[in-house]
Formats: C-alpha cells, sequence, structure tokens
C-alpha cells in the first residue's frame, strides 16, 4: 500500500496529467512540483518508478507524447504508415471507488443545495472542489445523463442577496478575533416603529449612515439574507445588522472583545428566538397558537421551532406551545398565516397581532 508521501506523488502526477489548461506535463515540471509539495529530493528515475507503479498498481494509461515533449492520459498508436498518432483518455479516474446509487443521490443532493451558494466569496472555490470529488468517485459516469438528474431534484435556489460578497472577510474577521468597521444603513421606517423601539435619543437618530465599530461574533442566515451578530461600543450591547445594508468593510486590526466577556453564546443565542431580530434583555414567553385543521397538518410535518409542543390535535383544531421572545420575526411568521391561525397567549402578543390586523384594514379603508 502507498504511504503518505506516494500518495502525494501519486494524486500530483494524477492533478497535472488531468489538468486541461496545462495539457502535457513536461518531466521537469512533474519534478518541480513532486519536490515542492513533499519538501524532498526527486529525480527523474524516481518519477519513473512512479510512473510504473501507477500503470500496473492502478492500470493508469500514462504515455510520453513526443511531440508535446510531455505525458498524458491516453493511448500512442503506430499506424501502417509508421506514423505515430496520440489519443486522450478524459474518462480514467485515480483512485476511483464505486459508490451504490443511495451515496451517489446524497452527494449530488448536497451538489444541488450547495450550488446557491456558489457565488459567495468564502465558497469560490467550491466548483472545484466538488469537481475533484466528483472525479474520485466518478459520479459523472455513474449519473450517465446529467440533464435527467437536474429534472427529478428540482430545489428552491436562493437568489443573490447583497452582502454575500463580505461573508469571507467576516468570517475571518471573527476566526481571527478582529473588530470591523463599516458603514451601516438602516431600512426602518420610523414612522411605523413602536414607541419602545423609537431612537432614544439625537445621536440616535444621526446613527444612520455613520462609521460603526463592532466586535464580530456570530453570522447567521435567515429566508435568504445573512445577518453579523457583534457587541457595539456605541450602543454597549449585541446587535443585529444585515449584511445587505452594510458597505465599505474593513478589517481593523484591533482585536475585538470575546465574546464571553458580554456572556454571549454563539451556541444560545438563538436558542429561543424565531428568526434574527432580538433584544439581549428579551424574555422567554409560552405562546399558544391554534391552527384550523388544513393548515395545522403542515405546522405538525415540519414545525416551526424546535421547542414546539402538541396540545391540542383534534378535527376543530391542531394547537400548540413554544418557548419563545416576542420579536418581529415570530410576528411577520404568524401574520403569514392569514385566518388559518389564531393567537390565545400570551396577550401582549393577542393585542399585537389585533393592533398589526387593524393597520392592514386601516389601510385598505383609505380611499385614494
Amino acid at each position: 500500500m502507498a504511504n503518505k508521501n506516494q500518495l502525494i506523488r501519486y494524486l500530483s502526477i494524477d492533478e497535472m496529467l488531468r489538468n486541461r489548461q496545462k495539457n502535457f506535463p513536461t518531466k521537469a515540471a512533474i519534478i518541480a512540483v513532486i519536490q515542492e509539495r513533499t519538501d524532498k529530493e526527486y529525480s527523474a528515475s524516481s518519477l519513473e518508478k512512479d510512473l510504473r507503479a501507477m500503470r500496473d498498481g492502478f492500470f493508469a494509461p500514462i504515455e510520453f507524447n513526443n511531440v508535446e515533449r510531455g505525458y498524458f492520459y491516453g493511448t500512442k498508436n503506430k499506424g501502417k504508415d509508421k506514423k505515430i498518432t496520440y489519443e486522450l483518455d478524459l474518462e480514467y479516474r485515480f483512485l476511483s471507488i464505486s459508490l451504490s446509487k443511495n451515496d451517489v443521490f446524497a452527494l449530488n443532493l448536497a451538489e444541488s443545495v450547495l450550488q446557491g451558494f456558489k457565488d459567495v466569496g468564502i465558497l469560490s472555490g467550491f466548483s472545484d472542489a466538488v469537481d475533484k470529488v466528483m472525479d474520485a468517485v466518478e459520479i459523472r459516469k455513474q449519473l450517465g445523463n446529467d440533464q435527467k438528474k437536474n429534472a427529478i431534484v428540482q430545489l428552491s435556489t436562493p437568489t443573490y442577496t447583497k452582502g454575500r460578497e463580505l461573508l469571507s472577510d467576516l468570517v475571518r474577521a471573527i476566526n481571527e478575533g478582529k473588530q470591523v468597521n463599516f458603514i451601516y444603513h438602516k431600512f426602518a421606517n420610523q414612522a411605523n416603529l413602536s414607541a419602545e423601539n423609537q431612537p432614544k435619543n439625537q445621536a440616535e437618530k444621526q446613527e444612520n449612515d455613520l462609521l460603526r465599530v463592532a466586535h464580530p461574533y456570530l453570522l447567521k442566515e435567515f429566508k435568504g439574507r445573512w445577518y453579523m451578530i457583534a457587541y457595539t461600543d456605541a450602543r454597549k450591547t449585541i446587535q443585529t445588522f444585515g449584511l445587505d445594508r452594510i458597505s465599505d468593510l474593513l478589517i481593523s486590526q484591533k482585536s475585538a472583545i470575546p465574546p464571553e466577556k458580554h456572556n454571549f453564546s454563539p451556541e444560545n443565542y438563538y436558542e429561543n428566538c424565531f428568526g434574527v431580530t432580538r433584544k439581549a434583555d428579551e424574555r422567554i414567553e409560552k405562546i399558544i397558537l391554534s391552527f384550523n385543521t388544513f393548515r395545522g397538518n403542515y405546522i405538525k410535518t415540519q414545525p416551526l421551532h424546535h421547542t414546539q409542543q402538541e396540545l391540542v390535535n383534534n378535527d376543530q383544531e391542531y394547537r400548540i406551545s413554544l418557548d419563545l421572545m416576542i420579536n418581529f420575526d415570530l410576528i411577520m411568521e404568524i401574520l403569514s398565516y392569514g385566518d388559518d391561525v389564531k393567537v390565545l397567549e400570551p396577550i401582549r402578543l393577542v393585542d399585537e397581532m389585533k393592533n398589526t390586523l387593524q393597520k392592514t384594514l386601516n389601510r385598505y379603508s383609505i380611499t385614494n
């Protein structure tokens, strides 16, 4: 069995022989790459031994093209006129393994999901990585017709959202424990803000579009949008920033305050929260929702939250409880079910729903 250095050499040779951008790598080029990757001396005779081992042990169709003066996967043929022709083998896969149909389907499904994020900077190498995996396991060969595969598995592909290009830099800032500087533009409609959410002073009113300094701790995706959760010196609290509202992002050389200094736990921060909007001091409440039986079937098979508990399940209603903080995202989710749902508890959420629905009715009663 090949040891670690042998495997590195074999894989390096395989990679160079299958590189369509640089066909027919020379002996000198292969030796240089292997010496760099293994940090060991590597001679021409060692290369010949490796090529022979790959041919004999892995059935690699390695040949030398005398015209191009380089190696390739394929065949060398001599015609009746003694003229030599070369034919590339594009099907050979080094170290190929056999997969079950379920294995192939699982990998294919994962690829379909991740394809929606391949334009994100941090995942820019995704396509190449998937190609390498697919090469190694011969998925293309086993799947056969890719068009058929695409037709029978179709997922909701997220559209591009402004701000995704910042993910790579923000991940790096969090991993390296650095502060970030940026300009932030709020979407909040001041006229529709509740009294408790109104800016508390003139400084807060003027805060929009000013330079922010933050200590980033967490990145969270919700309904196709990405958010940064960070501590800010200006507010001296944890805040949530939509990446689509951030511009002029710079990673500072200053170290960020560790999250534990603010009792912030990325794993637990959203434990009892639906969506991304929450206040650091928000309390958890018992929320009781009553759905009609039709909508209840959907809620039963796809729970709203991991705290969901079934209370009533009969021919009249499907009632559940949730242990959550009451926030904007939760209210919007409940409203999305229209008259299929009724809030039973707590009273303040019942009142919030009534007020919101009344404002909606008022908009329809206004004549232009």
